[in-house]
């Protein structure tokens, strides 16, 4: 589905998603949420989130932890002759235990991660080779092949020795030994004689001081230099040998990241199914769409918050026997909220998300949601709000077909009345006879009763409590919207013969209209 996104707000809920995941790769795919290719995959992450939930609400899990990304050190283990770093195998190692755990939770539900549950330890036999030659900090094992035990015994037995010698140089006051690497010297207070014969090798830690190298362990030193190097490559030829194994399980890592991602976005899923009270809704073919009782997603947040007022639940059917719906009303009547809603959810029906709705949700298989809301004006373009809706409908115009779910706010706008209802009328007409399914807001008044004359056309309007002069945004399908300017201009204290002269020049134009 070709969709856009901006102005339906959905990377709001792009943001909550990447908030509730665990794992960078999930969150990176929630960032790049989007509507699925097919509705089968939108079906399948439903499934998966509808599995989470479950899981979640009875205490059972799966929860992910938090995890480091591996996504780099897989790629670099598929370059041959690699030498991974000690650090990243230890981090691969968590991946590979956390993949290992979940799959008693996905053969339990195996609608969590369509792929199946083998593909989440494919390449856990690296696990026991990992820990066979690295401690936990990710440094090798002294005792990881002989040859290490070899050279680190030899290495441990030289600086015994090294350190038996040096005790003949510590009797100077404030002499101390100190380490400079694989060099063992002496470490002597600034202003002390130098009774050590021996090279300079500078100064102390923290600039105190100087370091001396006995000219007896110069000789001792040089070989722990040349033992530590050994094990040096040592080390570096296991950690490719490490590699070499890693990339024979290639695929079974990659297989792995691409599991967990699905998994940490689905469990997010869920999570944000269980703070909206949604539902998957029902995916079908045909261009329809019934939501009943649905809510928009940022109104429920903002309600529990305390942040907002209790949001109002919205019905709308769309279908071959009402395939557009022509809604006005007043201003603040919540048209545009309407129209955000429906393609807010129609969307994250799309991505595989639940939706808040209380009753039935059916969504149909859009190709694209085309959305004009808003101000079109372009500063750099130099285009007026008229001509920037021109160019929307020009797009519009050449792409819609009877899959395509349109929303357009305050069509006809931004030129003369008469000519806008008269343009608003031709494009209603000609996406009707495409087949085309949606929503359009207006003002105008013609729209109303040429939409009550239209076959493929159905008046809408926002509900209004005209005692209150408030709005109580429940759409009502069939009626049109009253237009209610001079009443709440009376109410609101505008002078009584200034109101009376403006209902005399509305009768006057309508006898000339």
């Amino acid at each position: 589905m070709e969709a856009d996104l901006k102005p339906l707000e959905f990377e709001g809920i792009r943001r909550l998603l990447e908030k509730l995941c665990a794992t960078p790769f999930g969150a990176d795919a929630a960032r790049n949420l989007g509507p699925a290719p097919t509705v089968g995959v939108a079906r399948q992450l439903q499934d998966a989130i509808s599995a989470a939930r479950l899981g979640l609400e009875s205490g059972e899990g799966p929860v992910l932890p938090e995890l480091p990304d591996v996504r780099a050190a897989i790629r670099q283990v598929s370059s041959p002759g690699a030498a991974l770093a000690g650090t990243a195998f230890r981090n691969l190692a968590l991946v590979l235990r956390v993949g290992k755990e979940l799959r008693p939770f996905v053969e339990k539900r195996p609608g969590l991660l369509p792929t199946g549950a083998a593909r989440l330890d494919a390449a856990a036999d690296l696990l026991p080779k990992i820990d066979a030659v690295l401690m936990p900090n990710g440094s090798v094992r002294e005792d990881g092949n002989a040859q290490l035990r070899q050279l680190h015994a030899e290495l441990k037995a030289e600086r015994e020795q090294i350190q038996k010698t040096m005790q003949s140089h510590l009797s100077a006051p404030g002499a101390k030994l100190h380490w400079s690497g694989q060099r063992a010297c002496v470490h002597l207070p600034d202003g002390a004689t130098d009774q050590i014969r021996g090279v300079r090798r500078g100064t102390g830690p923290g600039g105190h001081g100087y370091l001396v190298e006995p000219m007896e362990l110069v000789a001792s030193n040089n070989r722990l230099e040349k033992i530590a190097g050994s094990i040096e490559q040592e080390n570096q030829a296991i950690l490719r040998a490490l590699s070499d194994e890693g990339r024979d399980r290639l695929v079974g890592l990659q297989h792995l990241v691409e599991s967990l991602t699905w998994l940490d976005l689905a469990i997010a899923g869920a999570q944000l199914s269980i703070h909206l009270n949604a539902k998957a809704a029902e995916m079908v073919d045909a261009p329809v769409l019934t939501l009943e009782e649905a809510y928009h997603p940022q109104l429920i947040l903002a309600y529990a918050e305390k942040r907002g007022p209790q949001p109002k639940p919205l019905s709308v059917q769309i279908n071959a026997d009402c395939p557009i719906l022509v809604v006005t009303g007043p201003n603040t009547g919540g048209k545009s909220v309407s129209l955000k809603t429906v393609g807010l959810l129609t969307v994250m029906a799309h991505c595989g998300l639940h939706i808040p709705v209380g009753g039935r949700a059916v969504v149909g298989n859009f190709t694209r949601i085309f959305v004009d809301m808003g101000d079109p004006q372009s500063v750099a373009f130099e285009l007026s709000t008229y001509s920037g809706h021109v160019e929307v409908l020009k797009r519009l115009l050449a792409d819609a077909d009877d899959h395509t779910l349109i929303l357009l706010d305050e069509l006809g706008t931004g030129t003369d009345p008469e000519e806008g209802a008269a343009l608003a009328m031709a494009v209603l007409d000609h996406l009707a006879e495409r087949g085309v399914r949606g929503m359009v807001t207006t003002h105008l008044t013609p729209l109303k009763s040429f939409a009550d004359q239209h076959g493929s056309l159905r008046n809408a309007s926002m509900r209004f409590d005209h005692e209150r002069l408030e709005p109580t945004y429940e759409l009502e399908i069939g009626v049109p919207g009253r237009s209610l300017g001079l009443v709440i201009a009376a109410k609101r204290g505008l002078p009584d013969n200034l109101v009376s002269k403006a209902r005399h020049y509305l009768e006057t134009l309508h006898q000339h209209s």
